[in-house]
């Protein structure tokens, strides 16, 4: 008697890995500057704004480098010269495609400053931009084979990976009347920019939370182009089927400021319309053993590779991060402290899985005279955590939040402790290049054709 056999399967819905890839780009830019100076001291650089357009064979990247020039002049004094420069970048990944997803990590791996005249700075900024092209498939994986032949011998491999429950992108307007501090003839710009995004998975939705932090560029009634900040907080409900508290969450998040208008200018009220595009991916990672290889007389197979990012490790972690600020001038009392995490970097070291990252912090208080005042604080920090399977060329995603809220006491009226609690997800992954088998086909003894299963 023939035993039957038995095959096993599972439908994985994943990010097939199209290509990665790491470029660096050199900027060179030569700035006029609006002192005479005799050195340069220093060069803070901050990369912000990075965004990907997939296209046919690649990724267009853009971005803006925010830069701090210290220089001293002739009278021996530091002076403070801000420039923004702008930058683009195609990157090719072969077999890239418009709606495919583009993930993008850069970062500015070096700044050199020379002074080429007392008024002339040439800068050369060396950026490091790695980007890896996905696309959400469907695949069917066979997890076990049983019965057949009695010499059957089936290969299997743990599969460790994220499991795609769910994606949308979905539009929401916003429109907002806002009166300004001062009276404008008309609107110059305004230049939208979506911060301290925060999700809530519940069953079958996703809350995303934000700002749309705009500045607006007027034109006041001395014909002057004025600036002006505005923050909208906003809140959106996407349904995605299937999400679960538990599960792992990917959104981003872009504004566009569709329409602005003053009403009976010169005016300071100000009409817009606020165009928010919001993706969301909810994922749960899956550990599962898949078949490799099936051998057994009679037995024959068909495979297919399988390029997936499997997941090594992750972890979540808080860290206290605690700060002394001196103020300006005495406080009576903190009136607020709102504070965001920015210039976020990995790496992977010996097993060791480094994060650093600013804090920053802006702290508004009101002064003994009864005003209010603001003062800005940035306060580096670093979180590490032991992860001995990790290897400095795998890929490192990272998320890291503010806790509640900072916790603060005026030791004296100018000194200021605090003390805020960050939490960081890590996720360490490397692409799993398999091939997996598909098709089990077994011709036994006494059978003209053989079957599969």
């Amino acid at each position: 008697m023939i035993s039957e056999l038995e095959v096993k399967r599972r439908l994985l819905k994943v990010d097939k890995v199209i290509g990665e890839t790491t470029v660096t780009k050199v900027i060179e830019k030569d700035v006029t500057l609006p002192i005479q100076v005799i050195k340069i001291f220093d060069v803070v650089a901050n990369l912000t704004d990075v965004e990907t357009e997939v296209r046919e064979g690649g990724v267009m990247v853009t971005g803006l480098i925010e830069k701090q020039l210290f220089v001293v002049d002739e009278g021996d004094l530091v002076s403070h010269v801000q420039e923004d420069v702008t930058f683009t970048q195609f990157i090719e990944v072969e077999g890239a495609q418009p709606k495919m997803r583009a993930q993008v990590k850069a970062r500015i791996i070096d700044v050199d400053a020379q002074l080429i005249t007392d008024t002339k700075v040439r800068q050369e900024i060396v950026l490091e931009i790695f980007i890896k092209v996905t696309e959400v498939q469907q695949i069917q994986v066979i997890t076990d084979v049983m019965g057949g032949p009695k010499d059957l011998d089936v290969d299997k491999k743990l599969l460790k990976v994220d499991s795609v429950v769910g994606e949308d992108l979905v539009s929401e307007v916003v429109k907002k009347t806002v009166e300004l501090p001062i009276t404008a003839k008309k609107i110059f710009q305004i230049i939208p920019e979506v911060r301290d995004v925060q999700t809530e998975v519940n069953n079958d939705i996703v809350i995303v939370r934000g700002i749309v932090h705009k500045q607006i560029f007027l034109v006041d009634e001395g014909d002057l182009v004025r600036h002006v900040t505005e923050d909208v907080p906003f809140s959106i409900t996407v349904p995605i089927q299937g999400a679960r508290p538990d599960m792992d969450v990917q959104v981003d998040v872009d504004a566009i400021v569709e329409q602005f208008q003053l009403i009976d200018p010169p005016s300071k009220m100000l009409r817009q319309v606020i165009v928010l595009d919001i993706f969301v991916k909810v994922t749960e990672t899956l550990q599962i053993k898949v078949v490799t290889d099936v051998s057994g007389k009679g037995i024959k197979i068909r495979k297919k590779l399988l390029k997936v990012d499997q997941v090594v490790d992750d972890v979540t972690q808080r860290e206290t991060v605690e700060a002394e600020a001196e103020l300006p001038v005495g406080a009576d009392k903190i009136f607020r402290i709102m504070a965001e995490i920015t210039d976020v970097q990995t790496e992977i070291v010996n097993g060791k899985v480094i994060i650093r990252a600013v804090l920053h912090k802006q702290i508004f208080f009101v002064d003994q005279s009864g005003l209010l005042r603001h003062f800005r604080e940035d306060v580096p920090f670093q979180i590490i955590k032991n992860i001995q399977d990790a290897m400095p060329d795998m890929n490192v995603q990272e998320r890291l939040r503010i806790i509640g809220d900072i916790e603060f006491q005026l030791v004296d009226k100018k000194t200021l402790k605090q003390t805020a609690i960050i939490e960081a997800f890590v996720k360490i992954t490397e692409i799993e290049q398999l091939d997996v088998v598909t098709e089990v086909f077994w011709n036994p003894p006494g059978h003209s054709k053989p079957y599969s299963k």
